[in-house]
């Protein structure tokens, strides 16, 4: 009987491996020696999604500027930055796509103001349409890093 549960709970730790490790971060897959955490999956239809990773960057004052990535579904990387103190405050995005993170000649920035985040929310937002972060990855951005 005493074997028997030793096994059990050799089996429960090994089950929760996974999920710790998930939750201490893992190496980014487009910056070397950078760690990233868990910040949103994105369900895409009925069969795929995506899990953006993410980490802060830079904090000053109520201002964060959080690195994002993902690569499940489809490629995309780059900062998110947005005010803790201002909810209403424009939202900025420098996005790389499948370029490489940091290089100018593949950056795209978007500004996104109050006015447009119910477009963004539903999926209107022309200047972020398709596969770009979602606009409930920025509220879960939001909800880790403005703390």
């Amino acid at each position: 009987m005493k074997w028997h549960r030793s096994l059990t709970a050799l089996a429960l730790v090994a089950a929760a491996s996974p999920a710790l490790a998930e939750d201490a971060g893992q190496p980014s897959e487009y910056r070397p020696d950078v760690m990233v955490e868990r910040l949103y999956k994105q369900q895409i239809d009925d069969v795929y999604f995506t899990t953006w990773f993410g980490r802060l960057e830079k904090s000053e004052g109520a201002w964060r500027d959080v690195y994002i990535e993902t690569g499940e579904k489809y490629v995309n990387k780059g900062l998110i930055s947005f005010n803790c103190a201002q909810p209403k405050a424009d939202i900025g995005l420098i996005l790389y796509d499948v370029g490489d993170y940091g290089v100018a000649a593949d950056r795209r920035v978007v500004r996104v103001r109050f006015a447009d985040r119910k477009a963004w929310a539903a999926g209107r937002f022309k200047p972020l349409w398709g596969e770009t972060p979602p606009y409930e990855l920025y509220l879960a951005a939001r909800q880790r890093f403005c703390k």
